[in-house]
């Protein structure tokens, strides 16, 4: 009686209790929920913080790159030059007393102007075939143009609604006089800056050269021995990539336009010369600029000899490029990175923005020396295999890893 009296006094007592603890259980476990909540938008806050502060400082870079275009134009051709013919003023000037040390930059810059001399002289023999060709075709030429007039006319009719005017048609070899003359005055007017920022280019690569081992000093003494010896090994290693890439180009360029030549001279089309020396100046624009280099042929063999030409004209081209591009190229390349097309293209589009007609010509160096960069930094590898034309992660280690 005792002890049943006593424990049905004492369970209401015990339910009272065991409901308050499930009360404070329930409000503690609300105010973690909340707290966690609280923390978790906290944290997405501060992650989009970090996004919205990358994004503007990717926009300021970028504005800061545009406007900084004067200065920095000039500048990254000149380490580009500089990069690319450093070795030929090292080997002077470790076979020249000290006190003539000056003559390896010399050396080197002479090596420029000698290839510089080179190009003109191909462009100036380029350029007197096709001036001597086109008076032959001028007939040809206009009724292009006035085929070509009509075919935009027509479109702007039919998409736009307008009317591209009665005289368009008639005025056609005027229009295309007017168009061949305004195309003159504006390389003119390109060649001229070009050639002042040539000289710039040229002056600052000197004094590149000429203070690479001061430069060289600073950094072993900045960094001690045993950093900098890491660190100048690495320098040295993306450096020869990138001159083994520029070297790889040109032979490869070369060979490619003496192809062209000797293709399209079977089919006798016109300013052969020109094609082979696009040729070889696209090559140095990986997959996209054999595009440009087969397109305009083709396009003449269409004019030409119609589509039948055309036809045998661009199945030729394209063998070579296979043979070029798949069998060649790989075995002259050797252990070298190789660029995504849509990072070529994408790099192109963004620096031509930036810099105009200068980084279109800049685009690819740059691309292909932070790609070589980042593959040479164990922290930035991914970077690098993203940049890559590899999908697969073991062919790309085995295809970039430093030795």
């Amino acid at each position: 009686m005792g002890a049943g009296s006593a424990s049905s006094f004492c369970c209401p007592w015990a339910a009272q209790r065991n409901g308050g603890e499930r009360t404070a259980l329930a409000q503690r476990t609300d105010r973690d929920g909340e707290t966690d909540g609280t923390r978790r938008w906290s944290v997405d806050r501060t992650k989009l913080g970090l996004w919205l502060l990358g994004l503007l400082a990717a926009f300021a870079t970028l504005w800061g790159l545009s406007a900084a275009s004067p200065v920095l134009v000039p500048l990254a051709g000149a380490f580009f030059v500089a990069v690319a013919v450093a070795p030929v003023g090292r080997w002077v000037r470790d076979r020249v007393p000290p006190r003539l040390a000056l003559l390896g930059p010399l050396a080197a810059m002479l090596t420029v102007l000698l290839v510089l001399a080179a190009f003109a002289g191909g462009l100036w023999f380029v350029g007197q075939r096709v001036i001597d060709e086109v008076p032959r075709h001028a007939e040809e030429l206009q009724r292009l143009w006035g085929q070509a007039n009509g075919w935009i006319d027509g479109l702007r009719e039919r998409f736009l609604g307008e009317s591209g005017g009665e005289g368009s048609g008639e005025g056609s070899g005027g229009g295309g006089a007017e168009a061949l003359s305004g195309i003159a005055a504006s390389v003119l007017t390109a060649a001229r800056g070009a050639v002042s920022t040539l000289v710039i280019v040229l002056f600052l690569a000197l004094l590149m050269l000429v203070e690479a081992p001061v430069w060289r000093e600073k950094i072993v003494k900045t960094l001690g021995p045993e950093r900098c010896a890491t660190t100048v090994t690495a320098v040295a290693a993306i450096a020869q990539q990138f001159r083994r890439f520029l070297l790889v180009s040109t032979t490869l360029g070369l060979i490619t336009g003496a192809l062209y030549v000797g293709w399209l001279s079977l089919f006798g089309i016109d300013f052969l010369f020109l094609w082979g020396f696009l040729a070889f100046l696209l090559n140095y624009i990986p997959v996209i600029g054999s595009i440009g280099a087969a397109a305009l042929p083709v396009l003449m063999a269409l004019a030409q000899g119609g589509s039948t030409t055309a036809l045998m004209v661009a199945g030729g081209l394209l063998v070579i490029e296979q043979v070029m591009g798949n069998f060649i190229g790989p075995r002259l390349e050797g252990k070298q990175l190789a660029i995504s097309p849509l990072v070529i293209v994408s790099s192109l589009l963004l620096w031509s923005w930036l810099w105009g007609v200068a980084g279109t010509v800049l685009a690819v160096p740059m691309t292909v020396l932070i790609a070589i960069a980042l593959s040479h930094i164990d922290a930035l590898r991914p970077f690098a295999f993203v940049l890559s034309d590899k999908s697969d992660r073991r062919r790309f280690e085995a295809r970039t890893r430093p030795e």
